[in-house]
């Protein structure tokens, strides 16, 4: 195992400590994390999660490449949340809809063993805040899943449009046994359609899930996942790639850690109009220059990735993401 730093102390793995250096904030961000990245949830954290009508999660298919993935549970309204619990600071329970299950299982064929790399990201889109948790996977039986923490932390909420969220009905899926005809439920191909640029080039929010290239048991060797917001056109699509600017944040760099670590990243779209779930996986690369960087406020850089991967799920999503307002922070991040 390769040392973060010389005392390998720090909270952060090598790539993600390399990017620190470079922008010259390393020490700094080793001297503010102390106690911030912890290996349990406080009560605040525990109370936050089990009350969030969804989740997004980051996890590996058979090949290693990781998704963004959102979870829900058998809700009857949007405040119904039983489907979250925390046994323990260390653990979290969720209880998933048989649509998620489906889509880990039958649709993305994500590993979801015990022992299994882990991300979470909570949100509570109308007050935009945001907390994270990475871990491992302690059980997975029935539609339940009991991670089991390595790390948690909050997040920095600017770029997030403050929303609403709503029920909007949805169908269940066919069962495993019929996936002969999963061809009406979903569409999967090694591109874009000009319907998926679309929803891209319209979008001002998507989450993205990364990976360390080794998986330890260094807990800082895992899964993330995080959210990207910006003005709607702020992600430039193209045939074969997508381009869209990293603002200046918390300088974790989690997501910019593991691209250099790795690369290969997994980006989440919601199509509110209809609960289409839109997946592109795809190779990352960071833009440290670009002529059009100027134009947008507030970026430091470029990530370009490269479409491998596309899948659209249709109408599965259960709720509305109403806009309230658009976040403060994006009013001058430029667009395409």
């Amino acid at each position: 195992m390769s040392s973060v730093n010389s005392s390998n102390a720090s909270v952060f793995h090598t790539e993600e400590y390399r990017i620190q250096q470079r922008l010259g904030v390393a020490e700094r961000m080793d001297e503010q994390m102390k106690g911030f990245i912890r290996p349990f949830m406080p009560a605040q954290h525990r109370a936050f999660f089990c009350n969030s009508p969804f989740m997004m999660a980051g996890l590996v298919d058979s090949q290693g490449h990781p998704w963004a993935i959102p979870l829900w549970g058998d809700h009857t309204t949007v405040d119904d949340h039983h489907y979250i619990q925390s046994p323990s600071p260390t653990q979290l329970s969720l209880a998933l809809d048989d649509n998620v299950t489906w889509l880990i299982n039958d649709v993305a064929l994500l590993d979801g063993n015990t022992g299994s790399k882990i991300a979470l990201l909570g949100l509570q889109l109308s007050t935009r805040r945001r907390n994270r948790l990475n871990g491992l996977i302690m059980h997975n039986r029935g539609g339940v899943i009991r991670v089991q923490v390595e790390q948690s932390y909050g997040n920095c909420p600017q770029y997030i449009h403050p929303r609403g969220t709503l029920h909007r009905d949805v169908a269940p899926t066919l069962e495993a046994s019929l996936s002969t005809n999963s061809n009406t439920q979903y569409a999967r191909s090694s591109a874009l359609t000009s319907k998926d640029a679309l929803l891209i080039a319209r979008a001002d929010t998507f989450y993205i899930a990364s990976r360390h290239h080794d998986f330890t048991d260094d807990p800082r060797h895992g899964l993330d996942v995080s959210h990207r917001g910006g003005k709607p056109g702020f992600i430039d699509v193209d045939e074969s790639s997508l381009l869209f600017p990293d603002f200046s944040g918390n300088k974790f760099f989690n997501t910019l850690g593991n691209i250099e670590s790795d690369g290969r990243v997994g980006l989440c779209f919601v199509d509110d109009s209809n609960g289409d779930i839109l997946f592109v996986n795809g190779k990352a690369s960071i833009l440290w220059s670009h002529p059009k960087l100027e134009g947008f406020a507030g970026a430091e850089r470029f990530v370009q990735v490269s479409i491998q991967d596309v899948t659209r799920v249709f109408s599965i999503y259960p709720f509305k993401h109403p806009i309230i307002e658009r976040s403060i922070h994006t009013e001058h991040t430029g667009v395409w």
